[in-house]
């Protein structure tokens, strides 16, 4: 709990309304929920406010407080400042694993943890492993030899970590991901296929986020590398040697083949498929179930399969939706 005075500095906004409103969580706008907080996004309608159930709300325009009944609380971004209220105030702890180290744990005598790491059930730590302050490591995980954990960082249950991987600060891996397996690199030898060994790492930068049920491949002898600031949705495959940079979003089922470099603030929509050995510039920005078949400069969007640039895609798929109606004449 919370109320509306506290709220509001902790945005620093400026409230108008009941400063001793106690606010219990956070809602949607619609349908709303007596004694929560939601926001109104900007560009939407302040008549949603007339049908609302929730009693806060975080908004930019401090007129709409005289044309309702709620108290509200100006911002110059709401969506950022609710989420910032939700994370600070409300968070759900999906991962719900106790302070300390669970007796079922197993942790090598050569594994360096700090002391205020907590370790749920059945994690199996291995030597010469670092374990830094701060880290939760949900049930049933796994952190191979040589690998280092930074500063509050949270693993989820059910997560593999392979030997030798190096992890930032503040990095959250969901359920089911795995980290550091061999890339898919192949040999083919009077016919037979051999699997090459890959001896290089995974390195994940700071405040990155994986999704539930990524894999990141270890690099053929050098490094994987995640930027820092990264988000990165459930179900993507980051192949061998490939690069991300800062600050990029990457949606679910995208797959980016081996030794593929994306710059800076890069998008990739759901289900993109980038080939190997590409180079994808800063600030590019690629549609859903895109097929990126050849490196692209910067600052460019881009859609389809192969994927192109979006305006001249836009403009075939006028011509295409006419082949029936030329195809008569």
């Amino acid at each position: 709990m919370a109320t509306a005075l506290e709220i509001a500095k902790l945005v620093q906004g400026d409230l108008y309304g009941d400063k001793d409103l106690i606010i219990n969580g956070a809602y949607d706008l619609i349908p709303g929920k007596e004694l929560h907080v939601s926001f109104l996004n900007n560009g939407l309608s302040p008549e949603l406010l007339s049908t609302t159930l929730s009693d806060l709300i975080i908004a930019s325009d401090k007129e709409i407080s005289k044309d309702i009944d709620k108290t509200i609380i100006v911002v110059e971004n709401p969506k950022f400042s609710f989420f910032k209220i939700v994370k600070e105030l409300f968070n759900l702890d999906i991962n719900n694993v106790q302070p300390g180290i669970c007796s079922t744990a197993k942790i090598s005598n050569k594994a360096v943890l700090d002391e205020d790491v907590s370790i749920g059930p059945n994690v199996i730590v291995e030597e010469n492993s670092t374990i830094q302050s701060g880290v939760t490591i949900g049930p049933n995980s796994f952190i191979g030899k040589n690998t280092i954990i930074g500063e509050g960082s949270i693993i989820h249950p059910n997560v593999t970590i392979y030997n030798n991987i190096e992890i930032g600060k503040n990095v959250i891996i969901n359920s089911g991901s795995v980290l550091g397996a061999n890339g898919f690199g192949i040999l083919s030898n009077n016919k037979n296929l051999i699997q090459v060994p890959h001896i290089g790492t995974v390195i994940i930068e700071d405040n990155v986020v994986l999704g539930a049920g990524c894999t990141v491949d270890r690099a053929t002898m050098t490094s994987t590398k995640i930027g820092s600031g990264t988000k990165i949705d459930g179900q993507v495959h980051i192949a061998h040697n490939v690069k991300i940079g800062k600050n990029c979003i990457i949606a679910g089922q995208s797959a980016i083949g081996g030794s593929s470099q994306l710059g800076d603030n890069v998008i990739l929509g759901g289900q993109v498929g980038v080939i190997d050995n590409l180079v994808i510039g800063d600030n590019c920005k690629v549609a859903a179930k895109s097929a990126v078949m050849k490196s692209l400069e910067k600052n460019i969007i881009v859609s389809g399969i192969p994927a192109m640039e979006h305006r001249k895609k836009k403009r075939l798929d006028v011509l295409i939706s006419r082949l029936p109606e030329l195809f008569k004449k």
